[in-house]
């Protein structure tokens, strides 16, 4: 039984897993196999904005300010940060169902059943990422970037991390609640939040101190496109993923179960 949780979480989420896996590999092969044909027709030469800037596409015209601007800061990264929330916050249904009495009444523990689902969720998080890179990899091919590959991965690696951050964080918040529509506000606040404390962070004048405190800085900062690997960051990334998840075990061992 004990092996049951992370199982039964992959398999009953097969499907969204596939249809989310899907989604991730089109929206490359959309966006990069045209840059060359638009890099020489002058149509990237787009003039500059705020808010262009506070989002992190601040640069159409190279081969890696296209890559970045269009999927590791737009598409990429919203369709991660979604997926994340939404597979983190599925747990918490399980106590608004009541099917969560019906598995704590196996020999299983809390702990257990908080690191079999985070587990299952990394995978998740693992395969979508996955494909995410590899359709990267083969657009950028196809659209001729001349982005060298080793800087691709560091840039997917980043934003996997993101993903499990977000998610470590959003299961948290679902121990500390049980309700999934409270677990999927209280979530979507806090990634708003640390999403606006980067964007703003880089465009107003002495306020880049609060990116420090943003895990979106961590995945897309330091422009891993162009200077590869950033192990400080994937560090940190790491650590928030682990904490959240040493939280998410404190927070449902102390809670009262209502099912």
């Amino acid at each position: 039984m004990t092996r049951s949780v992370y199982t039964q979480a992959l398999k009953e989420q097969k499907r969204a897993l596939i249809g989310w896996s899907i989604g991730m590999a089109v929206v490359p092969l959309i966006y990069l196999p045209s840059y060359r044909s638009l890099a020489e027709q002058g149509s990237l030469n787009i003039e500059q904005s705020s808010i262009y800037d506070a989002m992190g596409m601040s640069d159409f015209a190279t081969a890696a300010g296209y890559l970045h601007s269009t999927i590791f800061a737009l598409m990429g990264l919203l369709l991660t940060v979604i997926f994340a929330v939404t597979m983190g916050a599925r747990s918490a249904s399980q106590e608004e169902s009541g099917t969560l009495d019906v598995l704590l009444a196996q020999p299983i523990s809390r702990t257990s059943l908080i690191g079999q689902r985070f587990a299952a969720l990394a995978v998740q998080i693992g395969v979508v990422t996955g494909v995410l890179g590899s359709s990267v990899l083969i657009g950028a091919e196809a659209g001729q970037l001349g982005v060298p590959a080793g800087n691709i991965l560091a840039a997917v690696a980043g934003l996997g991390l993101l993903g499990l951050a977000v998610g470590a964080l959003t299961q948290l918040v679902g121990a500390a609640t049980g309700r999934r529509a409270q677990t999927l506000g209280i979530t979507v606040l806090l990634v708003l939040g640390g999403y606006l404390a980067n964007s703003l962070g880089g465009i107003i004048d002495g306020a880049s101190w609060l990116t420090k405190f943003s895990p979106f800085y961590y995945a897309i900062g330091g422009s891993p496109l162009v200077n590869g690997w950033h192990v400080g960051h994937l560090l940190v990334l790491t650590v928030l993923a682990a904490v959240a998840v040493g939280l998410s075990v404190i927070a449902f061992d102390r809670r009262d179960i209502a099912v």
